[in-house]
């Protein structure tokens, strides 16, 4: 009898720590695909994949077996696998991307632009879903029974079984051909969920980030591949002004086979492609990932050599500098702009950019008289003029990152009068809505490229415009829908009123900057001569890469001595200081009166945040009665005021007015120097 009922509790043991995670594969597996019967066929094509994957989930519930309360840990592992499966699920809704850890670290920003994507109700339910887990985790918590004490014999067992489900994990990836298979960096992410599976895909991303440090790393190998760049040469005496642009979800819709418009929906790009230098340009990512495309754009790195769908913008840029374009050109006395009319903590870029060299950003915090898509996105025209005034800003040279974002998704859900474009075929006609949304905010992005060129045509400044798309829209399209096949196109044209020779090239984003700036003569920093040098076909190309790569990141810095060779910059958020020149007493409250003030802009006096009126770009309407404090004595209040502290914040300064500009989400993004209530007209 006893035997019998130790017999029982075993196979309970068995058929829970092998039946859930295969039942939880196959839901996940499901949800991957979008198909119960696409999951059935994997699983009958690729059994070995799909008992490697169910392996993972194995081991991860089995570290229930070492808890005392063992069935709250293994639910809640299980719950957590479902989790991950059903949000992989809902963002595949949205892009072409799957679920990835780099995406946890990404909340911020996601919960930034969720109302683009999702409605109130949406929104709602999802909070209500999360109640629900959490309350019932935590009644689990509470009723799930839990073992009184734990047995050697208990930890003896269960150490084993967790030690035969690891060597089966290893065994299987290291002698079946299937698994060995699997791939640790892919630039495909969406073909490696479906080809992998979403569990080892998903644990790859928690596990490999970075760079690897290259097997034959060394001071040697490195020194050698410097010693192969082509010299660097002087620097043209007539430097050009340098514009990216770098164009949200933009790509030839030409190039879609069954889609017919009633006219161009790019007209001025095709005209630039017609008379100046253009081509292809293959980026990392399709569908979403904007920032990846940046980061190849802007250092020259290829994102391929670091962890799965990483992005080094949330990861090794937060706190390392790196070389750029920015950098490179600020030798030869550029100063470094990005406008971008989105939030400037979007991918944290407020902190990014410090560590890539830029010294000024605009984001859409520190623009005027923004107006909004059917989407909510703020539309491009107004970024022509503000890219105007970075060059306004100095009187040297400038490089300008312009960063579009109107076409960006969702395109579904949307009915537009009095569009411009009419749809008369799409390549889904389930999708034809979709297009139609999507071409109409195509044409006018275009309208904002021909009006950008009209007035640098007007400017008498040498100028380059480098125009480019970042990833193609996440409209469900596959390679049969191209007349390429290939996802990861996009395509580029270099503008430029010097005269350059038209050149057709394809090339990826991370060879664009550095090609763009041997035409025009500049060949500064070694990632540039790197690519201006290499045979980009070659064997070594991208392994010399990696290893200059690895040792500017991550490594000993070899190529410069051992020292970091680039300092943070001082980033100025918007091309001029907030400035508070007077506050005046009115009938009916305060005017402030002072320069680069926005409707983001927050008041601020004797550290309580004031209402207000914001009226333009140089007043404001304090609305609040202000309770000012009578000064100290007179010798105390002559008396010169301490320094603050590193840690004290300007808004702890008694009697003081101060302005800060802040995200929606709070963040500050700038502010001025305070203005004490003695040195205003009101306080006179």
């Amino acid at each position: 009898m006893e035997k019998k009922k130790q017999w029982g509790k075993f196979l309970n043991y068995v058929l829970r720590y092998t039946g859930v995670p295969v039942l939880l594969e196959l839901v996940i597996e499901s949800l991957n695909r979008k198909s119960v019967m696409g999951c059935i066929q994997y699983m009958l094509e690729r059994p070995l994949l799909f008992i490697f994957n169910t392996l993972i989930i194995m081991l991860t519930v089995s570290i229930a077996l070492f808890f005392k309360r063992e069935i709250f840990v293994f639910t809640t592992i299980s719950v957590i696998w479902l989790i991950f499966g059903i949000v992989n699920f809902v963002i595949l809704q949205f892009r072409v991307t799957p679920f990835s850890a780099v995406d946890i670290t990404l909340l911020e920003s996601a919960i930034s632009v969720s109302e683009h994507y999702l409605n109130a109700l949406n929104i709602a339910m999802i909070f209500l879903a999360a109640i629900l887990v959490v309350v019932s985790i935590i009644c689990l918590y509470r009723k799930a029974p839990k073992h009184t004490h734990t047995t050697q014999k208990k930890i003896i067992v269960s150490g084993i079984a967790v030690s035969l489900i690891a060597f089966a994990i290893f065994f299987l990836r290291h002698e079946s051909g299937s698994v060995q298979a699997l791939a640790t960096n892919y630039t495909n992410i969406s073909e490696a969920y479906e080809n992998y599976g979403f569990v080892y895909c998903f644990t790859n991303s928690i596990l490999d980030t970075g760079i690897g440090e290259p097997e034959d790393y060394s001071e040697e190998r490195v020194a050698g591949i410097l010693n192969n760049l082509p010299e660097e040469k002087a620097a043209p005496e007539k430097k050009p002004n340098v514009i990216f642009i770098q164009l949200e979800s933009f790509f030839d819709v030409d190039e879609l086979k069954n889609l017919k418009l009633s006219e161009d929906a790019i007209p001025n790009f095709h005209k630039l492609q017609e008379k100046y230098s253009n081509g292809l340009l293959t980026v990392p990512t399709v569908g979403a990932g904007t920032v990846n495309t940046e980061f190849e754009v802007l250092t020259g790195m290829s994102q391929r050599d670091f962890g799965t769908s990483e992005y080094p913008y949330k990861t090794v840029l937060r706190n390392t500098t790196s070389e750029s374009i920015c950098y490179d050109l600020k030798k030869l006395g550029y100063q470094s702009h990005c406008v971008h009319n989105n939030e400037g903590t979007f991918y944290g870029r407020n902190k990014v950019f410090v560590n890539l060299g830029f010294d000024t950003f605009t984001s859409m915090e520190f623009m005027n008289e923004l107006e909004d898509n059917p989407n909510g996105w703020k539309k491009d025209a107004i970024l022509t003029d503000e890219i105007l005034d970075t060059l306004d800003s100095t009187k040297g040279p400038d490089f300008t990152l312009g960063i579009t974002v109107q076409s960006h998704g969702k395109y579904q859900g949307f009915e537009i009068e009095n569009t411009r474009l009419q749809v008369l075929q799409a390549p889904d006609e389930e999708l034809k809505e979709a297009y139609s949304y999507y071409v109409n905010q195509l044409y006018e992005v275009d309208q904002m490229i021909g009006d950008l060129v009209h007035a640098l045509e007007q400017r008498k400044e040498d100028t380059v415009l480098v125009l480019y798309g970042d990833h193609l829209p996440s409209l469900d399209i596959k390679k049969e829908d191209l007349h390429d096949s290939n996802l990861y196109q996009t395509q580029y044209v270099v503008w430029d009123n010097m005269g350059l020779s038209q050149k057709e090239k394809n090339i990826a984003s991370y060879q664009l900057y550095s090609e763009v700036l041997k035409r025009i003569g500049i060949s500064e920093g070694n990632i540039t001569r790197f690519h201006q040098g290499a045979g980009w076909k070659t064997k070594t190309y991208h392994e010399d890469l990696k290893v200059l790569e690895y040792d500017m990141l991550y490594g000993e810095n070899y190529a410069f001595q051992g020292q970091k060779p680039y300092q943070p910059t001082e980033l100025l958020m918007g091309t001029e200081p907030i400035e508070i020149k007077d506050v005046e007493k009115k009938d009916l409250g305060y005017l402030l009166t002072g320069s680069g003030f926005t409707p983001y802009v927050h008041v601020f006096f004797d550290g309580e945040e004031l209402e207000i009126e914001w009226i333009d770009v140089e007043h404001i309407e304090i609305l609040d009665e202000i309770e000012y404090e009578e000064e100290e004595p007179e010798e105390e209040a002559d008396a010169s005021p301490e320094p603050l502290e590193p840690e004290e914040e300007k808004e702890d300064i008694p009697n003081a007015f101060l302005v800060q500009i802040q995200s929606d989400g709070g963040t500050v993004l700038g502010e001025s120097e305070v203005l004490l209530w003695k040195d205003t007209s009101a306080g006179k």
